[in-house]
């Protein structure tokens, strides 16, 4: 894994979120209802973002879960990263933010992506 696990994960403010996914995704756009922004640090320095918020298509989503009420999920809106961090970084992150989202937010019972929800991915 190399260098991934130096990464530093911090909650960041959607003041400093935000530019930075205007300059780093591949959008160029940020995701209004992101409520939950968090900062890679690596070397004391910001290089990467990743928000999460409740989905954009909640009806598709809730569904997949038994009992899941709309409340009771977040999804990974939008990730960026520059290139400054090392590989499997982004895995590394995102297995990160879960595990913090779960141990602080228990009220959170579902987190994903889009990849996730459709069967791409498993989050855990």
């Amino acid at each position: 894994m190399g260098r991934a696990k130096e990464i530093e994960i911090r909650v960041i403010p959607s003041s400093i979120a935000n530019p930075f996914i205007r300059s780093h995704h591949y959008s160029g756009k940020v995701v209004n209802n992101s409520k939950l922004h968090f900062g890679a640090f690596l070397d004391g320095r910001l290089h990467g973002v990743l928000s999460y918020g409740p989905s954009l298509d909640k009806k598709k989503i809730m569904g997949l879960v038994e009992g899941t009420t709309w409340d009771g999920f977040l999804e990974l809106n939008r990730m960026a990263f520059d290139d400054y961090l090392p590989r499997n970084s982004e895995s590394y992150c995102i297995a990160k933010t879960i595990r913090l989202i779960r141990k602080n937010a228990p009220q959170v019972a579902q987190l994903g992506t889009k990849a996730v929800a459709y069967g791409g991915l498993e989050d855990d």
